[in-house]
């Protein structure tokens, strides 16, 4: 695996972030068959499945904070295992994209149940690939040892949510929040969402990430707040558990995830996580002198290896 160098002009890590925005990227895709994997509660999720090699793993693709299966980090990774060969699924989380109209709830950082239901229906050894928070989803779904899952990748994932919630406030003037929020606000209020008048006004109300999760995330799933939801679903936490090779993909100059949880890990204790930290790259960016990111080619050879 090459070490990253940002495209000429393009290392500062706020352009490293956006710049996907700032030039948006022609991704073609193979056509996908659309998939409803019915979740048990009347919810359902949208899965887009794109064909492989059949001797191949398929790898699950998990979007971040905001995402769908449409986001271009993910269409990106998408054709880079395509070409490679696997056989790909784009998931639509719950409330997200196109699983927003076939259910009413919403998804969070550690819902791997949702991704535990899409594994078994689609019964096939899976890697699983997630972004930002989809990232610390997929750390969290291989800490809990789930059955089929045969390797993961994670990239620029919150390792620590409640540091990543304070330093998302904090940092740029709180740009990337204003906009997640907003994000997210779209999600829960679209049409068809179940959530009362209260609920409602709860999360217009909400300015910030942590003040959107005290008011609709941590009561809809059981928790007494926020701080609860950060501490119960923390990646960190599930990163000794892992038994199954995982890569982990973080950037020092990461914007809007904090590096010091990465800092803190004894990596060299963990022998089934292998972690490459960056000095640049912003947020799920890592744009180089090739058309795909960084990470996509380092993601397809690194489970190319594990795999092998």
């Amino acid at each position: 695996m090459e070490e990253f160098t940002p495209r000429r002009g393009w290392s500062n890590k706020h352009l490293q972030t956006v710049r996907a925005r700032l030039r948006p990227p022609r991704i073609d895709l193979p056509a996908a068959l659309m998939r409803l994997v019915d979740l048990g509660d009347g919810d359902r999720l949208a899965v887009f499945l794109h064909e492989g090699q059949s001797d191949r793993p398929l790898v699950l693709l998990v979007h971040g904070l905001g995402g769908s299966a449409e986001s271009e980090y993910v269409r990106w990774t998408a054709q880079g295992m395509l070409e490679a060969g696997f056989p790909v699924a784009r998931v639509d989380l719950r409330g997200a994209g196109t699983s927003g109209d076939y259910s009413v709830g919403m998804y969070h950082g550690g819902k791997t149940q949702d991704l535990r239901a899409v594994i078994e229906e689609l019964a096939a050894p899976t890697a699983v690939v997630g972004f930002s928070l989809g990232g610390n989803a997929t750390i969290k779904l291989l800490g809990e040892h789930t059955p089929g899952v045969v390797a993961g990748v994670s990239v620029s994932a919150p390792l620590d949510l409640a540091v990543g919630a304070e330093h998302l406030h904090r940092r740029a003037g709180g740009w990337y929040e204003k906009f997640l929020v907003g994000r997210l606000k779209q999600e829960v209020l679209r049409p068809g969402a179940r959530y009362t008048p209260e609920e409602r006004q709860a999360v217009v109300a909400a300015r910030t990430i942590v003040e959107f999760d005290n008011a609709i995330t941590a009561p809809r799933h059981g928790w007494r707040d926020a701080a609860q939801y950060y501490a119960v679903n923390s990646s960190i936490r599930f990163l000794p558990e892992v038994e199954v090779p995982l890569l982990v993909l973080h950037s020092r100059d990461d914007p809007m995830v904090p590096v010091g949880p990465y800092d803190a890990v004894d990596w060299s204790a963990l022998p089934n996580v292998e972690c490459i930290l960056t000095d640049h790259g912003g947020h799920v960016g890592f744009h180089g002198r090739e058309p795909q990111p960084w990470y996509v080619p380092t993601a397809v050879g690194f489970l190319e290896g594990a795999l092998r």
